[in-house]
């Protein structure tokens, strides 16, 4: 099975054209449910390791590129991914299933306009419109914690903490994503550190990948969007420092409405996944 595998600003997937559905051929062949085989293809020692998988399907609508099927590195599905739809849209780019730079494609948040940059290298992406922004208070074994609470396709809260580096984000980050107050479905858990008029670095616990990435495209969007509102940052566009030492750059309006991510992609590689790789 051919694949390809991204990464945008660290946050790392891969992709398979799955137009004539090869990858759920190859799963059955395997005796694998998709979900399986999702985790066995992430898996960062027996696997290729990703923080997630995009199936690339044809578009329920012909005004649309394509359509995805977006998985965590635990098998389980996501709305929307920032990062996973900039990865996408520079596959799509250099498959050719896209005739212009501009182009839109179908996610479960609803349709996502992207515009590739620089051959593919840099990509923008509109992201649907953010949720009204929440403060929450929440009770945990380490004392209270107070954040914000915001959608943006997928549900983050956001942290303003000092000494970013310092922070035990895997430890933290995993008593708010399974947090009652998240309940059911849980959520992503983005730590902010204001770093300028601005600029704000990042660190994020990811719900899936149920660990820390060294980025997050909507947790950063979600993250800056916050940053603005509650005056920890004075300008906008807000640019987010990634944990890989990358920037994105978000652009939003006063009414949460347009907002925008734009940043690097990079293919790491193209190649083929033998089924001995993922049988065991």
């Amino acid at each position: 099975m051919e694949l390809w595998k991204l990464q945008a600003t660290g946050n790392d997937f891969i992709l398979v054209d799955d137009r004539l559905d090869c990858f759920t051929r190859f799963a059955r062949q395997l005796n694998l449910s998709k979900e399986e085989l999702v985790r066995r293809v992430c898996d960062r020692h027996r696997g290729v390791g990703a923080d997630g998988l995009i199936l690339i399907k044809p578009p329920k609508e012909s005004s649309h590129c394509f359509s995805w099927e977006f998985y965590n590195a635990d098998g389980s599905t996501a709305e929307m991914c920032g990062n996973g739809a900039r990865c996408a849209a520079r596959f799509a780019y250099e498959k050719g299933l896209c005739e212009s730079e501009s182009f839109t494609f179908e996610t479960l948040a609803g349709p996502v306009e992207v515009r590739v940059l620089d051959r593919g290298r840099r990509v923008r992406v509109k992201l649907t419109p953010l949720s009204k922004p929440r403060k929450i208070k929440l009770e945990l074994e380490e004392g209270a914690l107070e954040g914000v609470f915001i959608t943006a396709g997928v549900p983050h809260f956001v942290v303003k903490v000092k000494e970013l580096g310092r922070l035990p984000v895997v430890r933290l980050g995993r008593a708010v994503r399974f947090h009652p107050a998240f309940e059911p479905k849980g959520t992503n858990v983005n730590f902010v550190e204001p770093v300028g008029e601005d600029a704000l670095r990042i660190r994020t616990y990811e719900r899936g990948v149920e660990g820390e990435t060294l980025a997050c495209g909507t947790g950063a969007t979600a993250s800056a969007a916050v940053a603005y509102l509650e005056g920890w940052v004075k300008k906008r566009p807000v640019r987010v420092i990634t944990r890989s030492g990358e920037e994105i750059l978000v652009e939003f309006d006063d009414e949460l409405k347009e907002v925008y991510l734009t940043g690097p992609v990079r293919k790491v590689l193209t190649g083929s996944l033998e089924d001995e790789a993922v049988k065991y």
